[in-house]
């Protein structure tokens, strides 16, 4: 499989003619023979190998369908195979059509890309004062600076209409990561802030304005903000074990909620050939390189976006004189790629329900359609090789700890082997995950056709990942300094906090761990999903963000309620599982009026099983605190269960839970 990069691309005004048709060269008939046969047996090794339910794939070219196809069964149990109308979520594909919905308001006059958001929506507030110089055109490339990704309910069993809502009373009490426009690091929650500033400039739903401006004006018959109403024939993501996962809704519809096809995909992108979509200036709009200044402190960013694209030209096909504009999307379900070859007049789609590298297969596929029809060409650079070599005495005090918003690292530089060893903190210790050589092309190698390098811009140390044959890189790294050791740090270290307020349609049963490095004074760590974040601290009981190269962050703080800690993140209130009393055999489990989950701890080795009232949910954890069992995604009533493990019963105040628990003999 050829591996994703992503750099920026072709002048603008190349981009107004190649999207504007103004070539009168007639298109020559290509060849796809190769092409189809190649991708359904990329296709069905996805599905036997990496796990994927089911697959959907498309070509359009000038118009005409040249390969569509359906892979594996849609749904199992009634026997439904999947057809080229048959509905997957998109995911983050979802942004295409969010930031077109944006760019057709800013064509009516509605919107300008350069005007502060809280012109339009006046309601919109933060505690930080910067959030005034957020602009609509830093909601579509990734610049505004918001924390990342409002998770309460974004993923759920069941649409919630209250989630945009939630998500700007959230923003309200939340900072920003650094100064608006500045850094370009993905962020979903510009696009669900961009929805919402669709709706209130067109005055009508995000699903009806899509429907009617976009998805009637392409052809989609198939594309609908959620799952069509009523509707069938959709994808069904199935477990290793053969069981039928529940249906999957992204509320937040414009970063990652729109269910479509392969094929509407591809027409979408015929459509925007074609004009149906927008005028030419915002194409050129649209499909331009647009990033912050500080995203990277030399060369190009690896991710150049577009509005809302994640790259505006793909550099192994650049390297062949090949434009290609593409999106990936991914959820807990879904994997789906959209890409568009505008000189060629080209779409090509794949979206798959389950695990499948879908970038991968869709990268093959375009190669297969260039190397089929002889499109493209690699020009021959002759350089030497790099050698082994000293490490320059400048780049030594670059060692240190990094932070990226999902791991720590821990840089050292070993002069007798001229080599970089990179570590990632894990389970209270750094663990060596590579040993990587100095050459002299200035760059410390990765065996994965990557090198490394590192700078000092913006006033920060950086870790700075670059592709082997380009100046194309990404921030991996932000080096953290010792802050303040006279901040008290206890009420973070070393505790473990399950969510009380866990909804029981919401697909993220969060639940984490805080701590602290003693290498780092003034800091703690939160850990979910076994991903660790660096945050400083204001005081004892409240955190900062401080890594604007970061992606995903957020605030955290502890008060106090009826002498008990309670960890707040995000929406979620979480408690000490230090403060979580053992089950007990008979007793009676009852949500109170506060409609806060009841929290129990199993003190032995045995099985559980529950009676649920209707609406209601059980999640199990096991001693690491990774979710073991949920009643919403299980098929079984009874599972078996470790001692220490936690328990969450979830249900409206007055629901009452039995239960059977039954030791290990």
């Amino acid at each position: 499989m050829k591996r994703k990069i992503l750099i920026w691309g072709f002048s603008l005004i190349l981009m107004v003619l190649v999207f504007s048709g103004c070539s009168a060269q007639k298109a020559e008939p290509k060849s796809y023979e190769k092409t189809i046969a190649m991708a359904r047996t990329e296709i069905w090794n996805a599905i036997s190998a990496d796990g994927a339910s089911s697959a959907t794939v498309a070509i359009i070219d000038n118009g005409n369908i040249v390969y569509q196809e359906g892979f594996a069964m849609a749904d199992r149990a009634a026997g439904r195979a999947v057809t080229e109308d048959t509905q997957f979520n998109i995911c983050s594909v979802s942004k295409v059509f969010t930031a077109a919905a944006i760019l057709q308001l800013c064509e009516d006059g509605k919107l300008e890309l350069d005007q502060p958001v809280v012109d339009y929506l006046p309601e919109f507030t933060m505690i930080d004062s910067r959030y005034k110089d957020i602009t609509v055109r830093m909601l579509l490339n990734h610049t505004a600076a918001f924390p990342g990704t409002y998770t309460n309910n974004a993923e759920t069993t069941e649409p919630d209409p209250s989630y945009t809502e939630n998500f700007l009373a959230y923003l309200a009490g939340t900072e920003l990561t650094g100064d608006p426009g500045k850094i370009s690091v993905y962020c979903n929650d510009c696009f669900t802030f961009a929805e919402i500033l669709v709706e209130k400039v067109s005055g009508q739903s995000f699903a009806d304005y899509l429907a009617t401006n976009i998805f009637t004006k392409a052809g989609m018959k198939n594309s609908s903000c959620y799952f069509k109403a009523g509707n069938t024939d959709i994808a069904i993501k199935y477990n290793e074990d053969g069981t039928a996962a529940p249906v999957e809704y992204i509320n937040s519809l414009g970063s990652g909620g729109i269910a479509s096809t392969a094929t509407d995909l591809c027409r979408y992108g015929q459509a925007l050939f074609q004009g149906k979509i927008m005028n030419e200036a915002m194409i050129t709009e649209y499909t331009s390189p647009q990033y912050g200044d500080e995203t990277i402190p030399s060369g190009t960013p690896l991710y150049s976006y577009g509005l809302g694209w994640d790259t505006v030209s793909v550099p192994d096909f650049e390297l062949q004189g090949i434009k290609v504009i593409g999106k990936n999307g991914g959820s807990p379900q879904y994997n789906s790629q959209l890409y568009l070859l505008p000189e060629e007049n080209i779409s090509v789609a794949i979206v798959f329900a389950g695990n499948a590298d879908v970038t991968g297969v869709a990268n093959d596929i375009v190669q297969s359609i260039i190397d089929e029809n002889s499109l493209g060409q690699v020009a021959e650079i002759a350089k030497a090789e790099p050698t082994v070599t000293t490490i320059p005495a400048s780049i030594l005090p670059y060692a240190g700890i990094y932070g990226d918003g999902s791991a720590i690292m821990q840089i050292e530089f070993n002069n007798e082997k001229n080599a970089m060893i990179y570590k990632k903190y894990h389970d209270g210790k750094f663990e060596t995950q590579g040993t990587y050589p100095y050459l002299s092309d200035g760059y410390f190698h990765l065996p994965v056709g990557y090198r490394v390098g590192f700078a000092e811009n913006y006033g920060k140390k950086l870790f700075v990942v670059y592709d082997l044959s380009s100046d194309a890189g990404f921030v991996s790294g932000q080096k953290i300094e010792a802050g303040d050791p006279a901040l008290e740090t206890s009420k973070f270290n070393g505790k473990s906090w399950l969510p009380t307020n866990l909804s029981a349609i919401d697909g993220n049963a969060i639940a984490s761990k805080t701590g602290v490095l003693t290498e780092l004074p003034g800091y703690i760590y939160y850990v979910t999903n076994n991903d660790y974040t660096l945050y400083g601290l204001k005081d004892a009981s409240t955190t900062q963000m401080v890594l604007p190269y970061g992606r995903d962050q957020t605030q955290a703080f502890i008060n106090e309620n009826n002498g008990q800690a309670i960890l707040t993140v995000m929406n979620y209130q979480l408690m000490n599982t230090a403060d979580v009393v053992s089950l007990q055999k008979d007793e009676p489990i009852t949500i109170g009026s506060d409609g806060l989950n009841v929290c129990r701890k199993l003190d032995n080795d045995g099985t559980f099983s529950a009676t649920i009232p209707e609406g209601g949910r059980v999640v199990i954890y096991d001693p690491d605190l990774q979710p073991s069992y949920d009643s919403i995604t299980s098929d079984t009533e009874e599972t078996t269960v470790a001692a220490g493990s936690y328990l969450i019963f979830v249900g409206k105040p007055g629901d009452a839970f039995s239960f059977d628990y039954r030791l290990e003999q």
